[in-house]
């Protein structure tokens, strides 16, 4: 009775072990962080951005004294799977997928269609739906190289933490897939992918021999609609985004007159509401934006009533000047139509509802200015 008791201990053991003995450690797996998507005679390239996780872990405590090791992977192939496929030939240890921060299209991808790039990313079982998108121009290289400060890693660029800088200074909304596909496929919907750009101008390493710094930065976004964008829009093209989102939380708004600058307001958390009106075989919308301000500085005396009337204006400026530049490129930048379709437009029927200037009905602004410090 004895040995078929200790018989059963030994088989539940190695039954419980066996469990364990396919698990890798940390090293001996490559973490996949960041993914790039490019096509170029019809062939899909891909591009893939691994770091050593245990060393990763550790800049939360210090800061290297050298730069964590940093590979960049690139395979092709007919489809964004075989790409993959071809990868794994030199790979030299398994790819874990579950950990990719961010996804960044091409503007060839863009231009061909992010839909079929995007169902082979979802085909893959490790792939989780939550990663940061982005679109580029510039050399993928260029933009899976860029590092942190201070020989900091990648995930402490706006790569994988757009949403720390765009809290202190709200203007382009980050996307992560999830969203991005749920609105590119919703009748009408027109998803605005952030475009990433490489700058070398604001940042220096020393101020002994200094060196340009390169870093991450958001200039304009992609319009995505149907699956398929043309277009590009700059930053400088786009001011009246942030009016027109309710994620916005922290901008500023110079405060103009007869093109004078005379000073800056600081706006926390607008609130918009978008009205949308069949007329017949037309239609019109309306935008009104409520929002409370607080003065960042001015250069001259200004009533309270002033500047509450000068920032109203200058609003209404930038949110007709960004819809402006939309549909000039044939962009539907407040994604308007997604929102006649929810107001019983059939699918096959937006096209009969074109966007036109005189679309933009009207634009209502209530502004507020907190009254503390300010020059009565």
């Amino acid at each position: 009775m004895k040995r078929i008791k200790k018989l059963l201990l030994i088989s539940f053991l190695l039954l419980v072990l066996s469990g364990c003995w396919d698990e890798k450690e940390i090293g001996e797996v490559n973490y996949a962080t960041a993914m790039a998507i490019d096509y170029q005679d019809e062939n899909y390239i891909i591009y893939v951005q691994i770091l050593d996780f245990s060393n990763v872990a550790k800049q939360d405590v210090n800061k290297p004294a050298q730069q964590v090791p940093l590979y960049i992977g690139r395979a092709k192939g007919k489809t964004v799977n075989d790409a993959v496929n071809n990868l794994y030939h030199t790979s030299q240890q398994m790819i874990n997928w579950a950990h990719v921060g961010a996804v960044i299209y091409t503007q060839s991808v863009i231009e061909k269609g992010v839909t079929r790039a995007e169902q082979s990313l979802r085909k893959n079982g490790q792939f989780r739906y939550t990663p940061w998108m982005f679109g580029t121009k510039e050399s993928i290289d260029d933009i899976l190289s860029a590092t942190g400060f201070f020989q900091l890693p990648p995930v402490y660029t706006i790569l994988y933490k757009p949403t720390d800088t765009y809290t202190i200074n709200s203007y382009i909304r980050p996307i992560r897939m999830h969203k991005f596909v749920s609105i590119y496929k919703e009748p009408g919907g027109t998803a605005l992918l952030p475009a990433l750009s490489i700058d070398e101008t604001d940042w220096k390493e020393s101020v002994v021999e200094p060196k340009p710094k390169k870093t991450l930065k958001v200039n304009g976004v992609f319009p995505i609609h149907n699956g398929k964008g043309k277009e590009w829009l700059s930053h400088d093209e786009l001011p009246g985004l942030r009016w027109t989102n309710n994620d916005t939380k922290n901008t500023t708004i110079d405060v103009v007159e007869d093109d004078q600058i005379k000073g800056t307001v600081r706006i926390m958390k607008p609130h918009v509401e978008f009205s949308v009106e069949k007329k017949g075989s037309d239609f019109q919308f309306s935008i009104h934006v409520k929002a409370v301000g607080s003065l960042s500085d001015m250069e001259e005396q200004l009533s309270v009533k002033k500047i509450e009337k000068l920032v109203k204006k200058q609003i209404k400026k930038e949110i007709t000047e960004t819809y402006l530049n939309g549909i000039n490129k044939g962009v539907d930048v407040y994604n308007i139509k997604n929102k006649l379709f929810h107001q019983r437009v059939k699918p096959k029927d937006l096209a009969k509802y074109p966007l036109k200037a005189e679309s933009l009905h009207k634009i209502t602004v209530d502004f507020h200015l907190e009254t503390k410090g300010v020059y009565e």
